[in-house]
């Protein structure tokens, strides 16, 4: 396939997700590319949650798998409120502590939960993410890459949007307006690359490490801070749970500057490795493509 350009990592979609993904890319001196559509149009309630739209089959049929759990959407609202929580670093642990238990469950419930979130993403990779370990009140073990903060106030989460946005026009990412996913580009059953519906026509780009993708329930930041948060700096995080592609947008009361633990599974190496291994036979090896 001929490319018109390459990129490390290739974010679509508007909202906050995509915007702390291609933020904390850039941070990891990634290439990145942002595609932002055009203003969002209204989907019905059996549109699909990832690229809907998106009518090539390959496509159509990876995004689908990893959504397929979820079933249909609930009747009511959706929770769009953005997740202020504490968090702290996690104790070490002791000799001969036993491993913490894998819970496939508690990955598709993460998963939902990004999925119908307007602050969550699908990151298609799943290893070199440069996350920490941290722990929150509950002693839930998550992964957090802090991309910056903000002060603590009425005003943080309504001003988080406009935050993220000067984020990416300071880091100088490059953008394509008014464009969109139109499919992903498989090379024996690896992602190797996007092609993307932009104003000058179809534009083929090769990626060699990941591709963020926004669900479709996108929408500015909205809330409250929790009674009780303290005065001073909110981390503003992009939260995910190890073996698991979805994340999205909190944030956190807490100081993440701390060397922390980092996850065993983001710790295999440069960020830089060609990036191709992470869907490696994924119709294979997940007869059902893991949701998380």
């Amino acid at each position: 396939m001929m490319w018109d350009d390459e990129f490390d990592v290739v974010c679509c979609g508007s909202g906050s997700g995509v915007l702390a993904c291609a933020i904390a890319a850039a941070d990891a001196e990634l290439d990145v590319l942002l595609a932002q559509p055009r203003a969002e149009s209204r989907h019905d309630a059996d549109a699909p949650l990832l690229g809907p739209g998106i009518e090539d089959p390959e496509t159509r049929e990876y995004l689908d798998a990893l959504s397929a759990d979820v079933g249909s959407l609930p009747t009511g609202p959706n929770d769009v409120e953005l997740t202020v929580r504490s968090v702290r670093a996690p104790a070490p642990p002791r000799p001969g502590s036993p491993i913490a238990p894998f819970y496939g469950a508690r990955l598709r419930d993460w998963a939902v939960q990004c999925l119908l979130s307007p602050y969550g993403v699908l990151y298609t990779r799943l290893t070199d993410r440069e996350t920490k370990v941290m722990q929150t009140a509950t002693g839930e073990d998550i992964e957090v890459k802090v991309i910056g903060s903000v002060p603590s106030g009425a005003a943080a989460v309504s001003a988080l949007d406009e935050w993220l946005t000067a984020q990416t026009r300071d880091r100088d990412i490059p953008t394509y307006e008014n464009s969109a996913l139109e499919r992903i580009v498989f090379e024996e059953d690896e992602i190797v690359g996007v092609v993307l519906d932009t104003p000058e026509g179809s534009r083929a780009v090769r990626v060699r490490h990941g591709i963020a993708i926004a669900g479709r329930l996108n929408g500015p930041a909205r809330g409250a801070l929790p009674v009780g948060t303290p005065d001073g700096e909110l981390e503003v995080g992009l939260v995910g749970h190890s073996a698991s592609r979805f994340a999205r947008v909190e944030l956190l009361a807490t100081d993440l500057s701390a060397e922390s633990s980092r996850s065993e599974y983001c710790s295999s190496g440069p960020a830089r490795d060609g990036g191709r291994s992470h869907v490696r036979h994924w119709r294979k090896a997940d007869r059902n493509p893991p949701l998380g």
